[in-house]
């Protein structure tokens, strides 16, 4: 059988998991084996492993129970059958001084459920005595899957945490990962479906695919729990990044949310970054020069981004057609930079916008005035964090705010709001009811003061915007 016809399957078989829901936990049927490790080597009772020492190697499909701890040593897939293995793993705690612990250097597939109930660990060298691959603590050469309701840590000293270098999906479980370089990585795709994930990393990013052919480099997030806290990127693709529901946390990055086509449909979204929060990017491109390819597109869920440069940074287009969107850019930097900066258009469709900053938006053209409206009063001095900014039509609060950073300019879109129509603008007074970000579902202007009269919606004076 070709490779090409082994993938074949494998992706079909693949498919099929990923239509039937998270992997529950341990197979029905009696695995092929159960490897029992020793400290120093193991013990099993099955067949299709071979034990060398502390070297134990699985030699064809099949589901194989792994429990028990092995001091210095390693569990190896290697086989050139067609079919997926399932590795089961069971309170196991594989080190290795030398190399990777778990590893795949051929197969189909490989699926690693982490059993209910189970505490499993992965410690790597801080050293590998091989040359390029394994290069990851758990590393797959194959597609590979990681399901089950038990917990996973993965201690990656060398480099990276979790690596497929085909497409890697998170199912379920509690997978922990403190890595040197980049926690989770699948080259062609990453795809997170459900669990709870917890990154860190000192010197690289906390999940990303990086393939740079067209078609892969594509982060999938549809729901889970991501808790990331990095030194270089915090969820990256290199060609696409798709959030369409989960719970992310990004509370230490360089930039947090990242790709070249970046799309937000749903989920909940926190991310702190000490450049951009929210980046597309192309590459090759001169700074502030317009990128036909990337984009930023919000069309559901909750964003609030604090980014030590922009809040959003698009190469391209960035547009909000949907959901809740708070935007913190810089405090200190303005002109070039914003809460909101694009390098082509900025477009407001629906949804709801809060952006501040030095700058509210950093844009080369005009915002459309066209479209669902939005105002972008100009303050004559700096308001010190926590301060409260009203939005008001007569009488009525239109909107309320209280900013986490120091600001000069604030933008507010929302279906609120009538471009062309004149608004009051207060400082001060109360805020209530639901808290995203800042942005409160109530406000009252009681002993606020007004600072801006007749501000004209759809119209804006600031940042850098070059028709």
């Amino acid at each position: 059988m070709t490779s090409t016809t082994r993938r074949t399957a494998a992706l079909a078989g693949l498919t099929a998991t990923l239509l039937a829901g998270p992997l529950a936990g341990a197979a029905v049927a009696a695995p092929t084996a159960t490897i029992t490790l020793t400290g120093s080597g193991a013990s099993v009772s099955g067949s299709n492993v071979t034990v060398s020492g502390s070297a134990i190697t699985i030699t064809a499909p099949g589901s194989y129970q792994i429990s028990g701890t092995l001091n210095n040593g390693y569990v190896k897939v290697d086989t050139a059958a067609a079919g997926t293995v399932e590795l089961i793993l069971s309170g196991a705690s594989i080190t290795n001084s030398a190399s990777s612990p778990l590893y795949v250097t051929d197969a189909d597939a490989v699926t690693v459920t982490l059993a209910a109930g189970t505490t499993n660990r992965l410690t790597d060298a801080t050293t590998y005595t091989n040359a390029g691959e394994p290069d990851a603590a758990l590393f797959s050469a194959a597609d590979l899957t990681i399901g089950g309701t038990g917990s996973l840590t993965v201690q990656a000293r060398y480099q990276d945490g979790i690596v497929s270098k085909d497409d890697l999906v998170i199912q379920s479980g509690t997978i922990t990962v403190n890595a040197v370089d980049d926690a989770i990585r699948g080259k062609d795709s990453l795809t997170v479906n459900g669990g709870t994930i917890i990154v860190t990393s000192t010197g690289g990013d906390g999940l990303k695919s990086n393939d740079t052919e067209a078609g892969k480099g594509v982060v999938n997030i549809t729901n889970g729990t991501i808790s990331v806290s990095v030194a270089d990127d915090g969820i990256k693709g290199e060609n696409a990044l798709n959030i369409s529901g989960g719970t992310i946390n990004v509370t230490r990055s360089y930039e947090a949310l990242e790709a070249l086509k970046l799309t937000i449909s749903g989920g909940n979204s926190t991310v702190v970054a000490s450049d951009d929060a929210v980046n597309a990017a192309e590459e090759g491109l001169g700074h502030m020069e317009p990128s036909p390819n990337a984009f930023i597109r919000v069309t559901g869920g909750t964003v609030v981004a604090t980014g030590g440069t922009d809040g959003f940074d698009s190469n391209g287009e960035l547009t909000f057609a949907g959901g809740t969107v708070v935007a913190n850019g810089s405090s200190t930097r303005g002109g070039g930079e914003g809460a909101l900066d694009t390098d082509a258009t900025l477009t407001f469709t629906g949804g709801t916008v809060v952006g501040a900053g030095l700058t509210s938006m950093a844009v080369f053209k005009a915002v459309p005035n066209t479209g669902q409206g939005w105002v972008a009063p100009r303050f004559s001095t700096t308001y010190a964090a926590n301060t409260i900014v009203h939005v008001v039509s007569g009488s009525t609060v239109l909107a309320s705010f209280r900013a986490s950073k120091s600001f000069r300019e604030v933008v507010i879109s929302s279906n609120r709001i009538t471009n062309g129509q004149r608004y009051d603008v207060y400082t001060g007074g109360s805020v209530s009811g639901t808290n995203v970000g800042g942005l409160y579902t109530g406000g009252s202007i009681s002993g606020a003061t007004r600072v801006l009269t007749g501000v004209t919606a759809g119209q804006y004076s600031g940042g850098i915007i070059r028709p």
